[in-house]
């Protein structure tokens, strides 16, 4: 929810909750000035039901370029794509009655703020349609695309995706041959879902919540149901010879739209018993790690609209927008590990933030869309970690008991764990220097792959550390191999098969020219490790454990490996004191023989004891 410069002399809003304010368009041609009405209307009981409103999905747009329109007979600076989604919903003969967060809600005041994005659910919920304003054909920073009617060839693009019969997985890869010009098609398509709407974190309620939507693209409007089966079936091509297309399409960000929607409307629908209101919300926190949002408490305010339950009732989460955005993630990851999600939070930390404890996390990432267009510009989790973190809730069990000791100022925390060789971190994969990708062809770019895995091998190889736990070569490039694919010893992947292609020593690589495997093991590859080997960081600890690093975090020699009670996935941790057993939290990280290691039955057996373990 982003602050408004404008002063309205608005009627207040009860705090009962009884009335809502609505934005009436006033008919009027479209080169003539925006005019509209905001007032006050009853809301709640029966009212709710006869109330005959649309509500408006969209992005506000930069803050300060704005353009006016008439609001209640006075000047009102809208931004230039509030003015234009304005613009094209206003009707000619008729006026249109719309809920839009910018006027509807009094933003110079934190009070009505508050109270509004508490119930920002119900209104999209109540509302008989919802309008998504994607934008005009062209906005400033969009993908190029030559050519005109790019908005008319767009929707004729999905409308014949959505067509494709779910039973053929390389539909959409047919559909996109016949356009004739798949490059250009791919080009319509990226354009259409790098709309910055596909990104925003308050746009997943609006549409997770609404009875019906419309998205509206320049001059041409697509059900959100249509767009849902055009999505689908590009991403049926992700697991075939077509995967690329999927990729390179950028039809990932309005997936993710739709695995939210999918999810509010199986919820809706659910008789059974519903998961705790901790799993529920660390889902939709993981699900949205990528979102964006110009007030950083709208990463968790943009979604609470979404969990059921009693989420109004908890104080650790109570919306306020004076309380300071530190304490907000801090107070959440609190919440969420006594609620016995320790390792959804400590897998979601990923960066740092002034006056937040290393242990908490904001449970936000950036990340290219693209591999080979636009590089890595930051690490995503394995799907490796991803499925360890939640193992417990996946098959259904109780984690063993570890509740958290939080200090007097909320922040340390006090968990029972073990270090795992205690002389930490001994050996780390050294970091390459970024590859001017769009000037370097595929078969360049896989000698340059090879050469830097051989490398990363052939150091390794150098180090004693690393012969401590094994003996033969082949043993430790083994073990490498599923330290740094995340993976387990006798998995069999389409990864692993990529990475011993790449690293044959005995064999040329194939060109890219006569066969697909390379262009395949090269996206495969870049989508795991990054563009630049980036997303991980290899080790070798003392005693010869081989692991990388979940994300690209900054490892450090002596970094110590850890497990927590409670917990299936081993950490990375920073001796602060050691003494004291005070330690600063660096990332979670893949070590294959700690995995899913059954730290309570080690204990039984005698084989190690359990520490108390403070992260600052």
């Amino acid at each position: 929810m982003e602050k408004s410069v404008n002063v309205i002399d608005y009627k207040p809003l009860p705090a009962d909750g009884s009335q809502i304010r609505l934005v009436a368009i006033l008919p009027g041609e479209e080169s003539e000035k925006v005019e509209c009405i905001v007032d006050n209307f009853p809301f709640a009981g029966d009212n709710i039901g006869d109330l005959e409103y649309e509500a408006l999905s969209y992005v506000w747009g930069t803050a300060t370029i704005t353009i006016p329109i008439s609001l209640n007979g006075q000047p009102f600076q809208a931004t230039t794509n509030l003015e234009a989604a304005l613009r094209a919903l206003r009707l000619q003969d008729d006026e249109r009655l719309i809920w839009m967060d910018a006027i509807c809600i009094n933003q110079n005041s934190i009070q009505e703020r508050n109270q509004e994005v508490r119930r920002m659910g119900e209104i999209y919920r109540h509302a008989r349609h919802v309008i998504v304003w994607l934008g005009s054909e062209i906005e400033p920073g969009d993908v190029p695309v030559q050519g005109d009617r790019v908005a008319e060839k767009t929707y004729d693009l999905l409308n014949s995706l959505a067509s494709a019969s779910s039973e053929d997985a390389e539909a959409a890869a047919r559909i996109m041959d016949r356009t004739g010009n798949v490059a250009y098609a791919l080009k319509l398509l990226l354009k259409f879902f790098s709309r910055p709407w596909f990104m925003r974190v308050w746009i997943l309620q609006e549409i997770a919540l609404a009875k019906t939507a419309t998205l509206v693209y320049g001059k041409r409007r697509i059900g959100w149901d249509q767009l849902a089966q055009a999505t689908n079936a590009l991403r049926r091509l992700q697991l075939g010879l077509h995967t690329h297309l999927w990729r390179m399409s950028g039809a990932g960000r309005a997936d993710r739209v739709q695995r939210c929607w999918m999810r509010a409307r199986a919820a809706s629908q659910q008789d059974g018993p519903r998961p705790s209101i901790y799993f529920e919300l660390a889902d939709l926190l993981w699900q949205t790690r990528f979102c964006e949002r110009t007030e950083p408490r709208d990463r968790l305010y943009g979604i609470l609209g979404l969990v059921k339950g009693d989420i109004p009732k908890e104080k650790l989460l109570e919306i306020d927008y004076m309380k300071p955005v530190a304490d907000v993630f801090r107070d959440l990851s609190i919440f969420m590990i006594q609620g016995g999600m320790l390792s959804h939070v400590l897998c979601s930390v990923t960066g740092s933030m002034d006056d937040l404890p290393s242990w908490a996390t904001t449970w936000s990432t950036t990340l290219g869309e693209h591999p080979i267009r636009d590089g890595s510009v930051a690490s995503k989790l394995s799907m490796g970690i991803e499925t360890y973190m939640q193992i417990y809730q996946l098959e259904g069990i109780e984690p063993p008991p570890n509740p958290p000791l939080l200090s007097t100022d909320f922040r340390q925390i006090t968990i029972k764990g073990r270090i795992f060789d205690a002389y930490g971190i001994w050996h780390i994969g050294r970091r390459f220097e970024p590859v001017a990708i769009k000037d370097v062809s595929i078969d360049d770019l896989a000698r340059i792959y090879r050469a830097r895995l051989i490398e990363w091998e052939d150091e390794m190889e150098r180090q004693p550390c690393a012969h401590e736990r094994f003996k033969t070569q082949a043993e430790r490039r083994e073990a490498w191999k599923h330290a740094l694919l995340h993976e387990l010893p006798g998995d069999r992947t389409e990864t692993a098969q990529n990475y011993d292609m790449l690293t044959d020593r005995e064999n040329e690589l194939p060109s890219a020219r006569d066969s697909a495997l390379i262009m395949r093991a090269i996206v495969d590859l870049m989508s795991i490790l990054g563009s630049h080997y980036e997303f991980r960081r290899p080790f070798v600890t003392m005693l010869g454990q081989m692991g990388s690093t979940g994300t690209n975090c900054d490892v450090h020699f002596e970094d110590k490996v850890c497990l927590f009670v409670g917990s299936a996935v081993p950490y990375l941790l920073r001796p602060v004191d050691q003494a004291h057993g005070l330690y600063r939290f660096v990332g979670c990280c893949w070590v294959p023989g700690l995995v899913n290691l059954d730290m309570v039955e080690g204990q039984r057996r005698g084989f190690w004891e359990f520490k108390d373990i403070t992260l600052i």
